[in-house]
């Protein structure tokens, strides 16, 4: 009778060191002798989006652009202050331009450009965009009329090659951007009565807001 409680507590210790040992759950399909386990990820990491570490996102990118800002007309050694707008189509990198500017108009050195051009923006995801355009169109030259009241409008049919760089600001869900353009404006056809001019060069400065 004394030994019956010892030989309880002997089977109890003997039942529990298994279990104390094993303190982890043996895999369902335990590796081979000598093979290295093999460990699968219940959720695997989702992919790296690519666009997470750029300058933006090509969604934000606006289809339509309206630029508006100063201009000035280098010709010879005078310098033509004015105005000029301007709408790109397109979120790049091919684009189209259509442009307008005033320069001085209604005095006697004054022009207006109306153009569109082809642009293509090499700026991939970054902030920093160099543009390239090259198009046609109207120029209107005004000068002096000769009985000296007033000046007159002439017509030019006139060539354009543009560089640009632009700079996304960063505005969130906007595409805002600033730019500085170099437009070489290269008269093509002419009139009978309009002025015999020289290439002459356009520069603006600009601030574009997509919509």
């Amino acid at each position: 009778m004394r030994r019956t409680p010892w030989i309880i507590g002997l089977l109890t210790l003997i039942s529990a060191l298994p279990a104390s040992a094993q303190t982890y759950a043996d895999p369902p399909y335990p590796p081979r002798h000598g093979q290295a386990p093999v460990y699968y990820p219940v959720d695997p990491p989702p992919p790296e989006d690519p666009y997470d570490t750029q300058a933006w996102r090509r969604s934000e990118l606006s289809p339509f652009r309206f630029h508006v800002g100063g201009a000035g007309r280098i010709l010879e050694d005078e310098v033509t202050p004015g105005f000029m707008t301007a709408l790109d189509i397109g979120r790049g990198p091919a684009g189209f331009r259509l442009s307008g500017s005033w320069l001085r108009v209604g005095s006697d050195d004054g022009v207006a450009h109306y153009t569109g051009e082809l642009t293509l923006d090499l700026g991939g995801r970054m902030s920093w965009r160099p543009v390239l355009g090259a198009g046609a169109g109207l120029a209107r030259v005004y000068e002096d009329k000769p009985d000296g009241e007033g000046t007159d409008a002439k017509s030019l049919g006139v060539g354009l090659v543009r560089a640009a760089i632009e700079y996304r600001i960063p505005v969130e869900a906007t595409d805002t951007r600033a730019g500085v353009s170099m437009i070489g404006m290269l008269p093509a056809i002419r009139a009978e009565d309009a002025p015999d001019l020289k290439p002459w060069l356009i520069i603006t400065a600009t601030v574009g807001v997509g919509f």
